[in-house]
């Protein structure tokens, strides 16, 4: 795992010994005094490489993290600007970017990062993380007790010796009302927040001041459908060449899914032998049972593409006691409550492609949140859910009120909380659209991108970092989220005059249709695979009863036990809603619950409500 880390002094006795306790919480490597910078002012620590440099009479050090893809356009514009550099580095490149366009440098990144530049010479912080948000960056409010405390992980700011762990009402709300997501720029931590994606912000003389320098904009585009699956098809394909470039062994992720077939099938064009990884579960072939969301297993669709491919492929197959009992590094990887054994089976599958040699891999996420993959893209019932101020992936705010004890969340505070929510997003985006189904499509659209896949992000992002392998997700471009946004909801569907079936992913599937075989393109969308064996349904109805049970348990101070032990005994028959959609029914739920007294305890979280 990489990542940096930093805190302005402030009285501490050993600021050195201080950031060595902070930064061990980012590696496994042995803490290495040349990535350290301290000065009267600042200490700052970074896994990989501090860069300190002079420029212009400016002294600089910046913390990284990330990827760039663009490295011959930026240096190609730096020569334009009479700036000649021979460096591949991507700091430093960043670093000679930011000291001649500042603020404007988000106009010529393209790539997933987060910094942070610290200006010795004007005593000032740049932090930045990169559009879409796939790299994290968090920090502490300048105003709390805890100072101003930063860094790419939240383990990493508990590790000062000034800050803690605090759940407080809001916290609380998040967690029950919202979780396994949170709102963007908030944690479930008191006073611990996250810079937004598509933002940076700016410290100096203890004040922190965000900025947002990129966000979607509706524009209506009015392409016909030959000429948006062509210009889909060239920059998804120059994408994802782009991310294929490493020193590393690269592999992809194949799910036998639309999406990943797609990346595959470019890596395969591009490299000679190339590994593909699926995921499956012990008992799945004997247990599995079709539902709406998931109508079939993978593998019959993995075997026509990697035989289609002829790629070396590896399936991996977890066992579900191991699933089970990856719920605490799951969430240790997180630093949050998350989605229980679908981070669970996430960490198994990363964990399996690192030991079979892989450092690099492609994944097929952020394809179904821009082109409407989802069915409350289009279903009726969620639609109205929608309509009713829910979350069209979250419709369960009754079984979340029911769980939470009501003392603390009524369920009126959580109709509010969601709402509020959904209002406040809304808010950031202007959709002068006057076709009904085209402005539900575009909110939704929207949502999805802040909320859903921000989530799913953050559980790839973290899980694979924790276990030292790079995830590429070809699909996060955020010039291609740009166009594929502004296209109309009917062309992204297949819906025209003459027909008004829908297809989902319609225009992804146009665009590669003579690339892919049919059976594979025109595939149901299915969920990540999740574990159907009633072994590991024992394990966590058993794991939570007996933290119920116990009367030294944090989580009976927050829950209803009544309702939950009433759950767990009839074994989820009382509950009609999904927690979180597809990835989250009864088990998970169960699991999440799980996760949150772990969390409490290992934490260390003390109560402010």
């Amino acid at each position: 795992m990489c990542g940096f880390c930093g805190f302005i002094n402030s009285n501490e006795n050993d600021t050195k010994s201080l950031i060595k306790q902070m930064t061990k919480t980012l590696t496994k490597t042995d803490f290495n005094d040349k990535n350290t910078y301290i000065d009267e002012t600042i200490s700052l620590s970074d896994t990989e490489q501090i860069y300190k440099k002079i420029l212009n009479n400016k002294e600089y050090v910046i913390l990284y993290t990330g990827n760039l893809y663009n490295k011959d356009e930026i240096k190609s514009l730096l020569l334009e600007n009479n700036i000649n550099t021979n460096s591949n580095l991507d700091n430093e490149l960043i670093l000679i970017m930011y000291d001649k366009f500042k603020e404007k440098i988000f106009n010529y990144l393209n790539g997933i990062f987060s910094f942070v530049i610290y200006n010795k010479t004007d005593n000032e912080l740049f932090f930045a993380r990169d559009h879409l948000g796939v790299k994290p960056l968090f920090y502490t409010n300048p105003k709390s007790k805890f100072g101003f405390v930063f860094g790419t992980r939240i383990k990493a700011i508990l590790a000062h010796n000034k800050t803690e762990a605090i759940l407080d009402k809001e916290g609380l709300t998040e967690m029950f009302a919202l979780g396994p997501a949170h709102t963007p720029g908030k944690t479930f931590f008191k006073d611990i927040l996250e810079l937004k994606p598509g933002h940076y912000g700016i410290y100096k003389n203890n004040n922190f001041k965000t900025y947002k320098y990129w966000d979607l904009k509706y524009s209506k585009i009015d392409d016909d459908e030959n000429t948006a699956t062509k210009k889909i098809h060239d920059m998804l394909v120059d994408s994802t060449k782009k991310q294929l470039i490493t020193s590393k062994p690269i592999c992809s992720m194949l799910s036998g899914g639309i999406d990943s077939s797609i990346l595959t099938k470019i890596a395969n064009d591009n490299i000679e032998n190339l590994t593909t990884f699926s995921i499956d579960f012990v008992g799945n072939d004997k247990n599995f049972v079709a539902n709406s969301y998931q109508g079939s297993r993978d593998n019959p669709y993995i075997d026509i593409m990697k035989n289609y491919l002829k790629t070396n492929h590896i399936n991996i197959t977890i066992d579900n006691t191991h699933l089970f009992d990856l719920l605490e590094a799951s969430l240790i990887a997180r630093d949050m409550p998350g989605m229980a054994d679908i981070d669970c089976s996430m960490y198994a599958f990363c964990d399996s492609i690192v030991k079979n040699g892989y450092e690099v891999c492609l994944s097929g996420e952020c394809s179904d949140e821009i082109f409407g993959g989802y069915p409350w893209f289009y279903r009726e019932d969620l639609i109205k859910a929608f309509n009713n101020n829910n979350f069209p992936w979250s419709v369960s705010n009754d079984l979340r009120a029911n769980i939470i004890n009501s003392n603390l969340l009524s369920k009126n505070e959580i109709l509010d909380y969601v709402d509020t929510s959904i209002k406040n997003t809304l808010q950031d985006i202007e959709l002068n659209i006057n076709d009904k189904d085209e402005l539900y499509f575009k909110k939704v659209n929207y949502l999805t991108i802040k909320w859903f896949m921000n989530t799913l992000i953050e559980r790839t992002e973290r899980i694979a970092g924790v276990n030292s392998l790079d995830v590429r997700i070809p699909y996060a471009d955020y010039k291609f989220f740009e166009y594929i946004f502004n296209i109309s909801s009917n062309l992204k569907l297949g819906k025209n005059k003459n027909n008004s079936q829908i297809t989902e992913k319609y225009l992804l599937r146009k665009a590669f249709e003579n690339e892919i075989p049919n059976e594979v393109l025109y595939r149901k969308k299915s969920p990540f695979p999740k574990t159907y064996d009633p072994k590991y349904l024992k394990l966590v109805e058993n794991k939570l009863l007996e933290i119920i049970n116990n009367e030294n348990s944090k989580l009976n101070k927050l829950i209803n036990k009544d309702f939950v032990l009433e759950m767990i005994n009839i074994h989820g028959e009382n509950i009609t809603e999904n927690l979180f959609g597809q990835l989250m029914t009864y088990p998970q739920t169960l699991a999440y619950l799980i996760q949150i007294e772990m969390w409490l305890n290992i934490y260390n979280v003390k109560f402010d409500f």
